[in-house]
């Protein structure tokens, strides 16, 4: 039984080496191809080096098929659906629809004290446009926590002087990096933090305005606003332990903070005293039409 299984498996592995000799020579035969119809295009061009139609007057879609001749695919199972003919109309649909979409690139930072619902603000804004949506603590906790042990700190440590100055400066980089990211690949972006130190930072975000007008991509700022009691009250029913101590000290952390800040750069406040969904999400819908104008 041992024996005969293990026929079985060599088979198995044997049927799977010829599917992809065959992938492997298929994609040959496409390179050939494509080296085949350039060299002719060399040629009826006279032979100066030229080809007959320049690069730029190509389709994207011929373009993209042209690369895809050179795509295999490599599964483990050669019965799987899918292969790289399935990933390039993928990728075709996804540069068509691309394409239909009339709205200019842009950021947008959506800020706010903790508790204040900027998360379920950017959510919604996202929701309603269509832009990716990259949150802080998503993006940036594992790091955090992780950077915090390394220097002997509390994983939900927010407040010290450690994470201020030895954590914070390079998890806010972390997530505008993430978002330029996006920007130069065509992928308007939310982002969605505190950004308290930021937003009182004309020159930051002056800076980052500079960096989206190189990429022509709008550049807007919202803050979100809430009274002391609706945070107190939607961070207690959070329960996330990185406030812990904002709840165990609230007196003491009001005192760092000024619920009536507002950034002195151009920007959009949405109102969201006493938790007002239904006026949140009215807000909503107007920021995203007004930005998309």
């Amino acid at each position: 039984m041992t024996a005969a299984y293990e026929q079985i498996e060599e088979l198995i592995r044997e049927r799977h080496r010829e599917a992809a000799a065959a992938v492997q020579r298929a994609r040959e035969t496409k390179i050939q191809q494509l080296k085949n119809s350039q060299s002719f295009a060399l040629g009826s061009a006279g032979g100066n080096g030229a080809t007959g139609a320049k690069p730029e007057n190509e389709t994207v879609a011929t373009v993209i098929h042209r690369t895809f001749a050179t795509v295999a695919d490599y599964g483990a199972n050669p019965d799987e659906t899918g292969g790289s003919d399935d990933l390039e109309r993928r990728v075709l649909d996804a540069y068509q629809q691309t394409r239909r979409a009339s709205n200019r690139l842009s950021l947008t930072l959506v800020g706010g004290f903790a508790g204040s619902g900027k998360s379920e603000f950017a959510r919604f804004l996202s929701a309603v446009t269509g832009w990716t949506i990259l949150d802080k603590d998503t993006l940036t906790r594992a790091l955090v926590e992780q950077l915090l042990l390394a220097h002997g700190g509390d994983i939900n440590d927010r407040h010290t002087p450690l994470y201020q100055e030895k954590v914070r400066p390079y998890e806010y980089r972390c997530l505008l990096d993430a978002a330029m990211e996006n920007l130069k690949a065509g992928v308007s972006t939310v982002l969605t933090a505190p950004f308290l130190k930021e937003f009182a930072d004309e020159a930051w975000l002056r800076r980052v305005q500079n960096r989206c007008a190189a990429l022509q991509a709008a550049f807007t700022v919202v803050w979100v606003k809430c009274d002391v009691e609706s945070m107190y009250d939607y961070i207690s029913f959070r329960g996330a332990a990185r406030d812990t101590w904002k709840l165990n000290n609230w007196d003491e952390y009001l005192a760092t903070i000024d619920p009536d800040f507002e950034p002195q750069f151009p920007h959009y406040t949405v109102d969201n005293r006493l938790n007002a969904a239904v006026a949140l999400a009215d807000q909503a819908r107007e920021i995203a039409m007004r930005m998309q104008s």
